[in-house]
């Protein structure tokens, strides 16, 4: 083989390395959502997609023995290409194989490798649909290969007793839902300041699925209810007209055990004992999933839940609406959660209830309040960091930001002031 014959042959392998290798990345690091949404659409090139996508494990193998064929013919080319300019310098064999493969090793990875690589992860998506056509061409010629490496592969993790999981393996998960979900929120916002009401739906809608009651649920020191024995029909009447609501929660001795609850509806019904109009409610635990609870309540006709912890006493409560509004957004026929405060007060200023959750301050004022599973509203914040309930005045400073407490009982924060000290917020 003389040395142009080697150079064209090395040149086109490492052609084809690079395009095995951009190809599985850009496979890899695709967008799964819109490249389903795409093939949705028909058309050869979405019909081959499908088959990619479809024999994930298949596909990748005929790209990395691709890939490896690739590698081994340029190898084969490179020994003879630089075998004759580097004996006049070197006249060991050891060290020339060895200088041989360093500098074929270099070439491959940065022509091979590195740059192909960052070349196609820029629009994955758009990478293997120019691709598709040849690539296709190839996956028939290697197919036979990629079956039997597959068989062999099987067999060999049998032997050792390794468990294959034969799961077909789906193609979107709801990560990757929300993802592209979260990706085009973000350029809608970039463009318009704007957010379709149906795609917050439906990111609502995926966040739901792993949301439990205790994230959502109303908590035990805000739930209006009354004890059975003390409360009269005319005490009900002025605690709903007074409270707003339409329904009350009912306990016998104490808050932990709850027996039903009241609607507002009953009390027009004079002729009737009020106790005998209860409705009751159903106990779950605070571990338990949202979309589980909502099931629950809809199979068995009941609209509200009491939210127990884990000695069994009363952790909170949480309504049908409650766990709808989770994914639709606030109903305002109760007067629980739009009571909160949430407003700017200048550039730099801002003021919540202390009920606000931080993932909504966050998200509606693109703020950077720290976020954590031991919290989730702005005054658990505050306590957690100040490790007492603050007087009203204070002032915690907690860079980049300083909260003043403007409202509090003697059990809770209610109302907070945020100023940003250090300069202006970084939008998210």
């Amino acid at each position: 083989m003389d040395t142009t014959t080697s150079l064209i042959i090395a040149l086109i392998a490492l052609l084809c390395s690079a395009f095995f290798s951009g190809l599985e990345i850009a496979f890899v690091s695709s967008n799964k959502v819109r490249a389903e949404i795409e093939m949705a659409r028909g058309g050869i090139i979405n019909r081959i997609l499908n088959i990619y996508y479809r024999n994930r494990e298949m596909f990748i193998s005929t790209l990395l023995i691709g890939n490896n064929i690739a590698n081994i013919v340029y190898s084969m080319a490179m020994a003879v290409l630089l075998a004759k300019p580097l004996e006049q310098w070197i006249s060991n064999e050891a060290l020339l194989l060895l200088v041989q493969t360093l500098i074929a090793t270099l070439i491959i990875l940065i022509f091979g490798e590195f740059i192909p690589k960052s070349i196609f992860r820029i629009n994955p998506n758009a990478s293997l649909r120019t691709s598709s056509i040849p690539l296709f061409m190839i996956y028939c010629v290697l197919y036979p290969i990629s079956r039997f490496t597959e068989w062999l592969s099987a067999t060999l993790m049998k032997l050792f007793g390794i468990k294959i999981d034969s799961t077909r393996v789906r193609l979107l998960t709801v990560d990757e839902l929300d993802a592209y979900l979260q990706e085009n929120i973000d350029k809608r916002e970039d463009e318009n300041k704007t957010v379709e009401r149906e795609v917050k739906i439906f990111e609502n809608a995926l966040d739901f699925s792993d949301t439990r009651l205790r994230d959502c649920m109303v908590p035990r020191n805000e739930i209006v209810a009354v004890d059975i024995e003390d409360t009269t029909r005319d005490d009900l009447v002025k605690l709903f007209t007074r409270s707003g609501l339409s329904k009350i929660v009912v306990y016998k001795e104490n808050i932990d055990d709850v027996i039903g609850f009241i609607q507002v509806s009953e009390l027009f019904v004079t002729d009737v004992d009020w106790k005998t109009r209860l409705k009751p409610v159903v106990y779950a635990p605070e571990t338990l999933l949202a979309r589980k609870m909502m099931q629950q309540l809809m199979d068995e006709k009941r609209s509200m839940a009491i939210v127990i912890d884990e000695f069994g006493g009363t952790s909170g409560m949480v309504t049908l609406e409650d766990l709808v509004e989770e994914i639709f957004g606030e109903i305002e026929d109760e007067h629980d959660r739009n009571r909160l405060t949430a407003r700017q007060l200048n550039e730099n200023s801002y003021e919540f209830s202390g009920r606000m959750e931080i993932e909504e301050i966050n998200e509606r004022f693109h703020l950077d309040i720290p976020e954590s599973d031991d919290y989730q509203t702005l005054a658990g914040y505050l306590l957690a960091e100040n490790e007492a309930i603050p007087n009203v005045g204070e002032v915690l400073e907690l860079p980049p930001y300083q909260f003043t407490i403007e409202r509090k009982t003697a059990a809770r924060i209610e109302l907070i002031r945020v100023d940003v000290i250090n300069g202006e917020e970084e939008k998210k």
